[in-house]
């Protein structure tokens, strides 16, 4: 949702944020509002919020004042407002790193083509030949959820595994997740499902398709599916009005609802 400066932050005795001196590795990322386009962070704090209610697996996220984030570069000092704040699952408690690969490094994929080169159904093959049915229900969830929220951003970089002890993959926490439709009314998503990446054309017979092309079994794909949308209209209805999203965020986002099958 457009540029979105982001830094890792670490957590000071008083419960601020400090970003790092050069080369000190933080337990937070601090993602700054954009200059483009209003409101990025209340966004993707209430899709993250809305992700966990629903049971996906999403690190520990919190609002800070940027004027209370010590050591920010002098050249951004002029934002105001709040920054969202995401606990670092790459990081141990001691301070050591955890291994992580996004897609994009799987595929082989340069950055500029994390659009390109692979789809959804590919990222799946390699989550079930990896790990587990747990892992392919995380992922129908977060698929189908992002395709609720339009979230027309979710590229190769925005899906990882992670090496919790150094050598079986595993589908990495959940990140990323705003809805984009308010800023850029998109119809598209960031990858192909399986034939086709409109959000209009997101049914039951794609995911199916997808089953069966991934080798996924095709009851749990279709019944995660319809489980993540059942606890996604539960939880928008219960939380639309309460969560910090500007009107126009949940007025777009009732109207794409509208034009999705699965839905």
């Amino acid at each position: 949702a457009g540029v979105q400066l982001k830094f890792s932050a670490v957590e000071q005795a008083r419960g601020g944020l400090t970003i790092p001196a050069k080369g000190v590795g933080g337990t937070w990322i601090v993602k700054l509002p954009s200059r483009e386009f209003a409101g990025v962070p209340e966004n993707e704090f209430s899709m993250m919020t809305l992700a966990r209610l629903i049971g996906m697996d999403v690190p520990a996220i919190q609002f800070v004042d940027i004027d209370a984030i010590g050591n920010l570069p002098e050249d951004i000092d002029t934002l105001k407002g709040q920054a969202l704040a995401i606990e670092r699952f790459d990081r141990l408690q001691g301070g050591g790193a955890v291994h992580i690969e996004d897609f994009a490094q799987i595929f082989g994929v340069f950055p500029n083509d994390k659009y390109k080169k692979a789809s959804a159904r590919n990222i799946a093959q390699v989550i079930a030949a990896e790990g587990g049915e747990a892992d392919i229900v995380e992922f129908i969830r977060r698929l189908t959820f992002n395709t609720l929220i339009g979230n027309a951003d979710m590229h190769l970089k925005n899906w990882s595994v992670i090496y919790y002890d150094r050598r079986h993959a595993a589908l990495a926490p959940a990140y990323d997740f705003v809805s984009t439709i308010p800023y850029i009314p998109d119809r598209k998503a960031a990858l192909n499902f399986s034939r086709t990446k409109r959000f209009d054309e997101y049914s039951e017979d794609e995911l199916a398709h997808l089953a069966a092309k991934a080798l996924l079994p095709e009851k749990l794909v279709l019944d995660t599916a319809r489980e993540t949308v059942a606890l996604f209209h539960d939880h928008w209805r219960a939380e639309k009005a309460h969560l910090p999203l500007f009107a126009d965020d949940i007025e777009a986002i009732d109207a794409h609802l509208e034009t999705i099958p699965i839905a």
